[in-house]
């Protein structure tokens, strides 16, 4: 079982060749996006849902019970921490407003901010030195990730994107390793403030010639539920802070006993904040999630995402309509959905929500899912990301000749025949529309 090799594209398996192939042809479609989730972090040092929940079910049974007496969450469930956070805040709103006594429910809160807060915290040295990600042993799957992706880009391809659901700054500390510039939709250099244009701008090399002109500098970052590096500024404007700028404060929150100081840090959902900057910022990002599932000749590659986001879910879903979207998601529990015949489960078998058994059942020939188990990891994928392909003047040059003889193939043949054309008669025929043909 655990040598058995599993790719399903459509209602077709496919074999370990098949799938290379066509993940090479998909990484190197006209726009590329990769959705990252809290899987990918793990082999930075991050953490899952679950294992947030287990870690406050160990360390804190007694605010866990509170939880499920109050009914925040389900008596046997691990719950969303964004979700359950979400609900606290609004219940904190009612409960101020009726004046009621909220000192646990604060303390509560104060806790699952702590335990997001250490998930997203991955490598404490890189917060100080985040120079050293180039050599750091559990940043290499990120920094080989962002350097194929980045290396796929044909030319006069855009720049790829890479969404994310993640509070961490993996992505941002591998992309300044590789000497990248990250559009994240903030811009400034003493106040970085968002500024959902930025992302509508690239970058290009003024100094190169021929094909370095249509080299990729640049990529894009979506953060969809927001980062620890982000915070809301007194007046409404959301700024973005350098992890040497908060370190202190993120060391300072998590020695924190009083449940009221935290740091600001915009992390999505918050229902108690969403009509204000938080809705602001996060509907601009989603929106821009949204026009790229609907361009054309797209690929989306999901990696690290258990579907536990219904918006996103629905967008994905949604956005099948447009033809000439390819979606590649690495699942690793694919084997314990008990959804495909032909897969043993390796476990317990596990529920999908809902639009996750309406993707999966469908079967629709735009959808390719790889599992299972580490085989569907974060590594997994970087270590099936194609190297990229090596393209040069020459080969540009014999493209272009390729493409004047089919266009001109009448006029050779009928100078010459059936015999093989010389050069000089071939220059004739390629001359035969002037100058501006040729």
């Amino acid at each position: 079982m655990a040598d058995q090799f599993f790719a399903l594209r459509g209602s077709r398996n496919l074999s370990r060749d098949e799938f290379s192939a066509h993940l090479a042809l998909a990484i190197r479609l006209e726009n590329v996006a990769v959705l990252l989730g809290a899987g990918a972090s793990k082999c930075v040092g991050g953490q899952v849902m679950a294992d947030i929940w287990a870690g406050i079910e160990a360390d804190h049974t007694a605010e866990a019970d509170w939880l499920r007496e109050q009914h925040f969450i389900e008596a046997d469930a691990i719950p969303n921490i964004e979700l359950l956070l979400d609900r606290l805040e609004v219940a904190y709103q009612d409960g101020a407003r009726r004046r009621e006594d909220l000192t646990q429910l604060r303390a509560v809160r104060h806790i699952l901010r702590k335990a997001i807060l250490r998930a997203a915290i991955l490598q404490d040295e890189l917060w100080l030195r985040p120079d050293r990600t180039i050599i750091h042993e559990k940043c290499r799957h990120h920094v080989r990730f962002l350097a194929r992706l980045i290396g796929n880009r044909q030319p006069g391809q855009a720049a790829p994107w890479v969404f994310t659901t993640n509070y961490d700054l993996s992505v941002e500390w591998a992309a300044e390793a590789l000497g990248l510039h990250c559009v994240n939709g903030f811009s400034g250099l003493h106040n970085r403030a968002f500024h959902p244009s930025s992302f509508d701008l690239g970058l290009r090399n003024v100094q190169a010639r021929g094909e370095a002109r249509f080299g990729t500098y640049n990529i894009y970052l979506a953060k969809l539920h927001g980062s620890i590096s982000w915070a809301a500024e007194d007046d409404g404007t959301v700024v973005e802070h350098s992890s040497r700028a908060i370190k202190e404060k993120i060391d300072a929150f998590l020695a924190s006993v009083e449940p009221d100081d935290w740091p600001g840090f915009m992390i999505f959902p918050g229902a108690s904040k969403f009509v204000q900057t938080t809705g602001f910022v996060y509907g601009e990002i989603i929106r821009r999630f949204t026009e790229f599932l609907s361009k054309p000749n797209a690929c989306l590659i999901v990696s690290g995402y258990g579907f536990a986001d219904d918006h996103i879910n629905r967008l994905i879903i949604s956005a099948l309509q447009n033809p000439t979207l390819q979606v590649i998601i690495y699942l690793p529990e694919i084997d314990r959905y008990g959804l495909y015949p032909t897969l043993a489960s390796s476990g317990s078998l596990l529920t999908p929500n809902e639009q996750l058994r309406r993707l999966l059942t469908a079967q629709l020939p735009q959808v390719t899912v790889r599992g299972f188990g580490a085989d569907a990891h974060f590594s997994s994928l970087v270590s099936e990301l194609p190297e990229p392909a090596l393209i040069d003047d020459i080969s540009e040059q014999a493209k272009s000749i390729e493409q004047l003889l089919r266009r001109f193939s009448p006029k050779i043949t009928g100078s010459v025949g059936n015999a093989a054309p010389t050069a000089a008669k071939l220059e004739d025929a390629l001359n035969l529309g002037g100058d501006g043909a040729a």
